[in-house]
């Protein structure tokens, strides 16, 4: 996890795990633990039509995220059959936001605040109470020197406890925030922003 950790009952860790991303676009990047290295991987075909999430190195996917235009997106999860993103997510009417799912029988909200940034939320917590949130890329001037800041999410224990599935639904509502509103001012957000 994070540099500072607390193993728990249960051999829980009791800390914030920080996931970076190699560039910042959600259909095609390496995703890592930060002091640890590489996590996921997130590749798309050419058309970003059919974008594959898979822990680092393996061959077998979590998850396959279809976008399909006019017709409804589906999402294929590891061992599972293919169904709608809607079946999954559920969307709000009239807005991309909150979007809400469940994992064992908890419901949990990604909410998207009035800049843009994404967060996780249990439905029994308060909207100010987030158990992941989202830090879009940013140039920092740090000693007259222009330095860019990597994407990253940042994770509670509670939103640990559903790593997989916290990371593979900020990657589909990440990607749907962004084609649906511009970058917030002041990042360097955008689909083709790479890190060296």
């Amino acid at each position: 996890m994070n540099s500072e950790e607390t193993l728990v009952e249960g051999g829980r860790v009791d800390a914030n795990a920080v996931f970076t991303f190699s560039r910042d676009d959600m259909r095609r990047t390496t995703i890592s633990l930060r002091g640890y290295g590489p996590y996921y991987s997130v590749d798309s075909d050419m058309g970003y039509s059919r974008t594959k999430i898979s822990r680092y190195g393996e061959s077998v996917p979590l998850a396959v995220s279809e976008t399909r235009g006019i017709l409804p997106d589906k999402i294929t999860f590891a061992g599972q059959e293919r169904q709608r993103l809607r079946s999954w997510l559920k969307f709000s009417t009239l807005t991309l936001f909150p979007v809400t799912f469940e994992v064992d029988g908890k419901t949990y909200i990604w909410r998207s605040t009035a800049d843009g940034k994404l967060s996780l939320h249990t439905s029994s917590s308060s909207p100010d109470s987030s158990i992941a949130w989202f830090t879009a890329s940013q140039a920092v001037i740090n000693n007259g020197t222009t330095i860019t800041q990597v994407a990253h999410l940042t994770l509670r224990p509670e939103a640990i406890e559903i790593q997989d599935v916290a990371i593979i639904s900020f990657l589909i509502l990440e990607h749907k925030s962004r084609i649906s509103s511009p970058p917030p001012q002041g990042s360097d957000g955008g689909q083709y922003i790479y890190y060296f």
